[in-house]
């Protein structure tokens, strides 16, 4: 019986040895690259959100090293997280040597479709604070959220189109010349 189980244990062994040589022969083809690509993409899908980010390019190249371009579509996020998690699941697998992760920032369709003017075209999102009542914090909520938004990284703009007195300026202290 101790045989057997040694025998079963070497045969697994070889299997897994197998594997792994198949996949290193497989470097040495586009084709065989190409099927490790498939699989690391399937590695990278497992750690990658697809409403935060998406691979744009992966490479395998004939000396193991898988080479990743990420696109981020919001840059309200932390993308070094993102790319350290894209690069273990990469590493992970077992004929990678290592891997290059680098990360663009998409740039935003306009909320507005193809009929937006040409100062809209990258605006992705317009979020609008409105209230019936005047001094509820409307103002207050707005700066918050945009500097939160711009915290994480995020491009913000704001507009006080409060038509009976803007409350912006006593709210937020600009350094001089920060505007372009």
């Amino acid at each position: 019986m101790h045989m057997g189980l040694h025998h079963l244990h070497n045969h697994a062994t070889m299997r897994i040895g197998t594997s792994f040589v198949r996949r290193r022969c497989a470097l040495a083809t586009a084709r065989g690259r190409a099927r490790l690509e498939e699989e690391a993409l399937a590695a990278l899908n497992g750690v990658l959100d697809p409403a935060l980010a998406r691979c744009k390019r992966l490479a395998v190249q004939p000396d193991a090293t898988v080479a990743v371009k990420l696109e981020f579509r919001s840059g309200a996020m932390r993308r070094g997280a993102v790319e350290a998690a894209a690069a273990a699941a990469i590493e992970a697998l077992p004929w990678a040597r290592r891997s290059s992760v680098e990360s663009t920032l998409s740039r935003p369709r306009s909320f507005m479709g193809s009929n937006a003017p040409p100062s809209l075209r990258h605006v992705g999102a317009l979020v609008g604070i409105s209230s019936c009542k005047g001094g509820v914090g409307k103002s207050t909520v707005a700066v918050n959220l945009a500097y939160a938004l711009a915290t994480q990284g995020g491009r913000v703009g704001l507009l006080d189109a409060d038509v009976h007195g803007p409350s912006l300026p006593s709210l937020v202290r600009l350094a001089p010349r920060s505007f372009p």
